[in-house]
């Protein structure tokens, strides 16, 4: 028995180094990609995403005899080299895999289904090492249909070249969600919430979709994000109901694009926008997929030149307070995880009656997300937050509907006192 453990794993270990490939033997790897691992960190939390991937990787070792190769935790992409080869094991490695992807993976009290993405990448001669196999996996997945709202599970051959996703710029759109200031009651802020349409007539946020895009088309959709977003902030302000910022969430991987900065700046001025009209919202830990250079280099571009930072979902990274100064961050957004129950639960105030002193000591202005009800809106406008956002407070809206918005706003607050002494 121990024979055999020590022969399997002999040939395993000669089939990643390319030893043993002889010509007319097919050489198989995995490249497997969780699509929407932003989003389930978001919703189930880093510890139990960890644990989601290991089972789904234990799930491909024991029913595909994959080899995994040591990757980032916690990016959502698997690699690893097949013992299977030939051609005859294809079918039946692509329906085995299929069924991974669709039957989901058990957690403690629930059952979560990934949106999954993989190639089976097949090299004829034997000849070609891991590194190139995984490169060309990688391609074919770029090239997987990024407005599907299923994975897919492909077979490729080294060779073949991959087409690049079509991604026509009229599926982007945008939402704005509105942020309240807790003192008047007036428009703070609008965040900008990019939404791409998938066939079918459904849509995603495009965090969801990223990961899915090669970097031109990103960037194109990016800049096009950038477009509708700034012409309408100028038809508020021809409407006589300027908002007095956007607030943009952009990732790492955007921030890591060395034009970035150079972007958004010369869309601002060729709208005849203030820099200082616009916050730029990141993510802990800041520099995680983008690079930590170029991502510092981008922000210090833009607060530079006037734009301020915000820090979403404070208090859950691994941000550290030098991060708050180095990034010159101005505002923090406390997510749904913190404010969810607040009005109830007396540890869920202590927790965030600490985050609001800590917030005051340095300095920055908070923004409580994700209000559900309203009595948690009650709560946290009372305490010492300075805004508020969430479908409590107002639900997310088209361009076309903010413009009534403002206006029935405005109209419906009380007229300010004015306290100057008459002469």
């Amino acid at each position: 028995m121990a024979y055999g453990i020590a022969a399997a794993a002999s040939r395993l270990a000669r089939l990643v180094r390319g030893e043993g490939a002889t010509r007319g033997k097919v050489r198989l790897a995995l490249v497997l990609r969780v699509e929407n691992v932003e989003v389930l960190r978001d919703s189930i939390g880093p510890a139990l995403l960890e644990q989601m991937l290991d089972r789904l990787l234990l799930r491909l070792v024991a029913e595909l005899r994959l080899l995994p190769q040591g990757c980032s935790r916690g990016c959502g992409e698997i690699l690893g080299l097949l013992a299977f080869g030939g051609c005859q094991a294809v079918p039946g490695l692509l329906a085995r895999l299929q069924a991974i992807c669709a039957d989901g993976i058990g957690l403690p009290g629930l059952r979560i289904r990934p949106l999954v993405n993989a190639a089976i990448v097949g090299d004829e001669t034997g000849r070609q090492g891991a590194a190139a196999l995984y490169a060309h996996g990688r391609l074919a997945l770029q090239g997987s249909g990024p407005l599907s709202p299923v994975g897919q599970v492909r077979y490729v051959e080294t060779g073949r070249e991959a087409a690049p996703p079509a991604l026509a710029l009229d599926r982007v759109g945008l939402l704005f969600q509105p942020q309240l200031c807790c003192d008047t009651g007036q428009v703070a802020a609008l965040r900008v919430l990019p939404r791409i349409w998938l066939d079918g007539g459904d849509s995603c946020g495009l965090a969801e979709l990223e990961l899915r895009l090669d970097d031109g088309t990103l960037g194109q959709v990016v800049a096009d994000v950038l477009r509708q977003a700034f012409a309408g902030l100028r038809g508020w302000d021809r409407l006589g109901r300027p908002v007095p910022l956007l607030s943009l969430p952009l990732s790492d991987r955007v921030l890591g694009d060395a034009s970035i900065a150079d972007t958004i700046l010369w869309e601002l001025d060729r709208n005849d926008l203030a820099p200082q009209r616009l916050e730029i919202e990141v993510s802990e830990p800041i520099g995680r997929s983008g690079g930590r250079m170029p991502v510092t280099a981008s922000l210090r571009r833009l607060r530079a030149a006037g734009c301020a930072i915000a820090l979403g979902d404070f208090g859950t990274g691994s941000a550290g307070l030098d991060d708050l100064r180095r990034f010159g961050i101005g505002r923090v957004r406390i997510g749904r995880g913190f404010v969810s129950g607040c009005d109830r639960h007396a540890d869920q105030q202590r927790m965030i009656l600490a985050i609001l002193a800590l917030a005051d000591h340095l300095g920055l202005a908070t923004l409580a997300d994700g209000v559900a009800t309203q009595e948690e809106n009650a709560f946290l406008a009372q305490i010492g937050f300075n805004a508020v956002q969430g479908p409590a407070v107002v639900p997310p809206l088209e361009a076309a509907a903010v413009d009534g918005f403002l206006l029935d706003r405005d109209q419906s607050l009380p007229a300010p006192f004015d306290l100057r002494r008459k002469a």
